[in-house]
């Protein structure tokens, strides 16, 4: 792996912000869409049979043929993971992963008040990740989120 190839799995990968995960990471230098993961209803599916794509412009062709994987951290092969996911099963889905020992980005509300969970925006407080180092997932893990 180069010093900046990061495989990154996106969980509510079928949903819209889901979806704007992918879109941005499709042609990113540093991050690998490796893992798609959604409702069970989804998985199995390729990623193209199973999102209702709401961009102008084709799913990219490497997310495409991608199996979509239930949201469950022993079923991801990733570095860390996105979450897109809706805040109604957020918050027990990405503290399974950051329980797992997986470092998770959220964009769902449900840890954005927590005392040790930083609300991140890098140009303008990149100090907050050190709130990190205070959480006890009982594992490596961890969970960012940001503003929305």
């Amino acid at each position: 792996m180069a010093a900046h190839d990061y495989h990154v799995g996106i969980l509510g990968a079928t949903g819209a912000v889901g979806q704007t995960f992918i879109r941005l990471l499709a042609d990113h230098p540093w991050f690998t869409v490796a893992e798609v993961a959604a409702s069970e209803r989804s998985a199995g599916h390729s990623y193209r049979e199973a999102a209702n794509w709401l961009s102008g412009k084709p799913i990219p062709p490497a997310v495409s043929d991608l199996t979509v994987k239930p949201t469950r951290p022993d079923e991801l092969d990733c570095d860390f993971v996105f979450s897109g996911l809706s805040s109604s099963v957020a918050g027990e889905v990405e503290r399974a992963f950051a329980e797992a020992g997986d470092p998770v980005i959220s964009n769902a509300k449900n840890y954005r008040m927590h005392e040790d969970v930083p609300l991140l925006l890098p140009e303008v407080n990149p100090d907050h990740s050190a709130l990190i180092d205070k959480q006890d997932w009982g594992s490596d893990g961890f969970i960012v989120t940001n503003p929305n």
